[in-house]
């Protein structure tokens, strides 16, 4: 490294959230840099968990024009006390405004090395937003995106390819299916099962999920359950749920967490996701579940990239209950008689892609040190017990 001293690197999040506690826990215990955060309490209803060097503040938020900006507060007192050598703060949004003010502040003015970790699209602030995200990804220092789509996006903007590095995403070790479990239970003698997990807003489209349902059943589906886990708009979609007469058809579970979660992804056949889906298809597959979800391709979120239509799920029509409920029909005959290539596929496809905590915590770590130190050999760069 430069010197005896190991660099001191600042990672700035809105909030630390849970599912990436694993990667926080190998980036803290990195032998050759001293990790530090800096992120709010809460935000959008998302609690920050506490590693080791946590900075834990308070948003300050205002309504301005119909959008909601945050002001991390004591985000520059925290920042001047770690005194960094790197800062990587989560991609560009020009709603977290203390962001954007930081990077201006330690990187064009200070000079430090700075990183954003980002989905690395062009954002939806027209072509004033597209100009300064450009303006400002061209002046740090590099950007790890989480897929290809991303560097592909990047390329376009002009950014030289060696300041873009694929660092993927990933669950907690807890949560994969195929790192806990032999996924190899049959599930027969049992109704055909489909499940859905996540946050219960208009934005997933549980509704449509329900119609889907309700014609799949017309439609010849079978004898099936779906459960639904997760909390927000319940009671509306217990009331569809009455109206389309599936109460005995549809369970909704609640919220669910950790390893409350797996027994129905242990029992489950099909995951369906009407939305755009993000880590919950990596969630899914690493449970061996083939995914339907939309074809809507600006709904999808990175992840997305995991998913090879006709081998580890499916795309529908989007807004479509009835293309819905056609997938739904077929894929049960195509589990009927590919169950175990089809679980194969999901697991090998999230392994091939790296969608791993410990892959991803070393993609970050190897990026930041090869920029930063020109005098050790990347591949001694390891994290403890990685080896």
């Amino acid at each position: 490294m430069m010197g005896d001293s190991k660099p001191k690197v600042l990672l700035i999040e809105p909030v630390l959230p849970h599912y990436r506690k694993d990667v926080f826990s190998m980036l803290s215990g990195h032998k050759n840099i001293d990790m530090f955060y800096l992120a709010g309490e809460n935000y959008q209803g998302i609690k920050s968990i506490s590693p080791p060097n946590s900075n834990i503040s308070r948003h300050k938020s205002f309504k301005l024009f119909g959008h909601r900006f945050y002001w991390l507060k004591e985000s520059f007192r925290i920042i001047n006390r770690i005194k960094p050598d790197i800062i990587i703060c989560t991609g560009i949004d020009f709603h977290l405004i203390h962001n954007v003010l930081i990077f201006f502040r330690y990187k064009i003015q200070g000079k430090k090395s700075f990183y954003w970790w980002s989905h690395a699209t062009t954002g939806r602030q027209g072509r004033a937003g597209y100009l300064l995200r450009k303006f400002v990804y061209k002046r740090s220092t590099g950007i790890m995106a989480y897929n290809r789509g991303g560097k592909e996006t990047l390329l376009k903007m002009g950014i030289p390819e060696k300041k873009i590095t694929i660092v993927n995403n990933s669950i907690n070790k807890e949560d994969y299916g195929f790192l806990n479990y032999e996924l190899h239970t049959k599930n027969e003698g049992k109704a055909f099962t489909i499940l859905y997990s996540g946050r219960l807003t208009r934005a997933k489209k549980i509704d449509l999920l329900i119609k889907a349902l309700g014609h799949a059943r017309k439609k010849g589906l079978g004898p099936f359950k779906c459960y639904i886990i997760g909390d927000g708009d319940t009671k509306r979609l217990e009331e569809l749920t009455r109206q389309n007469d599936l109460q005995n058809e549809v369970v909704f579970a609640g919220a669910r967490y950790g390893k409350e979660n797996h027994e129905f992804f242990l029992g489950a056949d099909l995951f369906v996701y009407p939305g755009g889906i993000g880590l919950s298809i990596v969630h899914a597959m690493s449970f061996g579940l083939p995914v339907i979800t939309t074809d809507n391709i600006e709904d999808q979120f990175p992840e997305f990239e995991l998913l090879e239509p006709g081998i580890n799920g499916d795309l529908y029509s989007n807004n479509s209950g009835k293309d819905l409920a056609g997938k739904m029909i077929k894929w049960k005959a195509i589990i009927k008689e590919k169950r175990e290539e089809i679980r194969n596929a999901c697991v090998q496809r999230i392994k091939d892609m790296e969608y791993l905590p410990d892959k991803q915590a070393k993609k970050v770590t190897d990026f930041v040190i090869r920029n930063y130190s020109v005098n050790e050999p990347l591949n001694k760069l390891t994290t403890k017990g990685e080896r």
